[in-house]
């Protein structure tokens, strides 16, 4: 059964499509940017290579995960019932998650996202303190409590919808032989 997609969550996804789009023009821009660094074809010091890494590894990881979690919203709002605040919250958190990473970068000079996993961070180098290190660290888990939010009610919806999770998922028609279409074709 197709749902009609409510106008709060039609906006949320354009919302979160619009800065996905935005967000990977300026990933792949940073890319070239090292890359022409690398061959020597454009000069920037080696502290702003090691920013622009953080900021293009971490930012290509976060906008997959934005626009792929966007997409599978809009589409699973078609066939099961989903509050949209839930998708709010997670794109809030996102958001926050990724002004503290870019304070970290820019405001606290944190370039040391290739080596983020703790202690590295705090002892590689001290250029700067712990300060960006830490809001890095912490940007990172706003944004994956946001997704922990997220893909949770998703679970949780999933699994009341079709009787759990392995239905949801189609595994019954997988590994049990059983006919049909899959879960969507039993409403």
């Amino acid at each position: 059964m197709n749902r009609e997609v409510s106008p709060s969550i039609k906006r949320g996804v354009v919302l979160a499509l619009v800065a996905t789009s935005v967000i990977l023009v300026l990933m792949m821009t940073f890319g070239v940017i090292m890359l022409l660094s690398q061959g020597n074809l454009y000069k920037i010091s080696p502290q702003w290579f090691y920013k622009l890494m953080t900021m293009h590894g971490t930012g290509m990881i976060g906008i997959a995960a934005l626009g792929g979690s966007a997409i599978m919203w809009y589409f699973l709002s078609r066939h099961i019932e989903l509050n949209a605040k839930i998708f709010f919250i997670n794109l809030a958190l996102s958001f926050i998650g990724v002004a503290m990473i870019l304070t970290a970068i820019f405001g606290y000079q944190f370039s040391d996202g290739w080596t983020f996993l703790y202690p590295l961070p705090s002892f590689s180098s001290k250029l700067n303190g712990t300060t960006g290190a830490l809001l890095y660290l912490f940007g990172l888990l706003i944004l994956g409590s946001g997704y922990l939010i997220m893909y949770a009610y998703l679970a949780t919806r999933l699994i009341k919808e079709y009787g759990g999770l392995g239905k949801s998922l189609g595994w019954d028609y997988i590994f049990r032989g059983k006919k049909g279409y899959g879960p969507l074709q039993q409403q």
